[in-house]
């Protein structure tokens, strides 16, 4: 029996696709250029041209399809949870692989061009809280993923870092895309770019901001292939954190919008608070 390939239409797989683009994308972006600065010792790159690299690389991605591909797997699934729309759980599979997929081999592209460079500056491999250590205090591992700053007392400390600056992208993310803003936020991807450029100003440092469990994990998932497993046990297991602390963050923060800014429809919140308000003649605060 062979796998019948005519059901599914160029459209049908545009969605994946574009998810999977989007963040192969943001990867060559953004790894690229903390592969750029970080080899260079600073001298091509500063602290504002990752946050702008990181910042135009999703604006960019915005443009692959329409609706925009959110190539992170915590929107997707905040989004599911709270705007849930007729066949998003039936699609949500498929678009959490095609994100993780695209982090991979993001991942894969940027070390291939870097490798040579890497080997130079880093030629033992090391990784951010390792156990090899490297005789320059270079950390190259660090290109690929999120490793926390070694002053936190622990990761329930970093992992409020990435809920926060997660819960700003939601909220953030909500107020961009809200109908009642189409007028004024004429170029969403545009105000998608000030968004993200704000949150690594200020609130990147401490953590890399991940704040997307693809960026991290598909490109840790590569770094393992060349570094060794200790990518997934250095700083305490610190992985985990970028996985599930976006997705928390990104349910707060839809859920602060939607029960005091959002008068649209679709939302499960909006609804569950109208029903309430109907219910009880209002909501009093006396």
């Amino acid at each position: 029996m062979f796998f019948n390939t005519s059901r599914f239409s160029r459209r049908d797989l545009k969605p994946y696709i574009a998810e999977f683009l989007g963040t192969a994308l943001l990867i060559v972006i953004g790894d690229g250029v903390v592969a750029q600065c970080l080899l260079s010792d600073y001298q091509y790159g500063t602290w504002l041209s990752i946050n702008v690299a990181w910042a135009s690389a999703v604006c960019i991605s915005g443009y692959l399809s329409d609706p925009s591909p959110t190539i992170n797997p915590a929107v997707t699934i905040c989004l599911a949870l709270v705007r849930p729309t007729p066949g998003q759980w039936r699609k949500l599979p498929g678009k959490l692989l095609a994100q993780f997929l695209g982090g991979f081999v993001g991942a894969a592209i940027v070390y291939i061009n870097y490798r040579s460079a890497i080997e130079d500056w880093d030629p033992e491999y090391t990784i951010p809280g390792g156990s090899i250590l490297s005789p320059r205090g270079h950390h190259s591992a660090g290109i690929f993923s999120t490793y926390p700053a070694a002053f936190f007392n622990s990761n329930w400390e970093a992992g409020f870092s990435e809920l926060l600056a997660s819960a700003v992208l939601m909220f953030g993310s909500l107020s961009i895309s809200d109908p009642a803003n189409a007028s004024r936020f004429h170029s969403p991807q545009l105000s998608v770019f000030l968004l993200l450029l704000a949150i690594g100003a200020a609130l990147g440092w401490q953590t890399g901001y991940a704040i997307n469990p693809a960026r991290d994990f598909g490109p840790r998932l590569f770094s393992a292939i060349v570094y060794g497993k200790e990518v997934f046990t250095a700083a305490n297991y610190y992985f985990v954190v970028p996985i599930f602390a976006p997705i928390l963050g990104c349910i707060l923060g839809a859920t602060v919008y939607d029960s005091m800014l959002y008068e649209g429809d679709g939302s499960r919140i909006t609804d569950a608070l109208d029903k309430a308000e109907d219910r009880d003649g209002g909501l009093r605060l006396d």
